[in-house]
């Protein structure tokens, strides 16, 4: 094994160690340390949060063939994804600016127009 090689597998374990520990330490957030469980949801079972550089997006009941696309005010589609099913999921908002925004979302069960700002 070369030396790049060698090194790049020392950094990898090492990252992953301390991932683990931060987890286990409750360094790092997850979707349940937020308040998205105080929110309510709206009349299509949606319920979104935007908090640091994360939009979550929660269901009532898990969907199938999700797509959502984060929308500017300009009607530009700035980020769009594909889920085959999710309850909920992490959208990773960092490269967005401050401002508000929109998220489309399309599945088999569910279809919505949602606002949200990011600060």
């Amino acid at each position: 094994m070369n030396l790049k090689k060698y090194l790049l597998t020392v950094s990898i374990m090492l990252l992953s160690t301390i991932g683990v520990f931060a987890q286990e330490e409750g360094l790092i957030s997850s979707i349940d340390d937020f308040s998205i469980d105080n929110i309510e949801f709206n009349r299509n079972g949606i319920k979104i949060l935007a908090f640091d550089n994360t939009l979550a997006i929660e269901f009532r009941d898990a969907v199938s063939s999700l797509r959502y696309e984060i929308i500017n005010r300009k009607g530009d589609i700035l980020i769009s994804k594909k889920e085959d099913t999710a309850k909920k999921t992490l959208i990773n908002i960092a490269k967005l600016k401050k401002g508000t925004y929109y998220v489309r979302v399309f599945s088999d069960e569910v279809k919505d127009f949602l606002k949200f700002v990011k600060t």
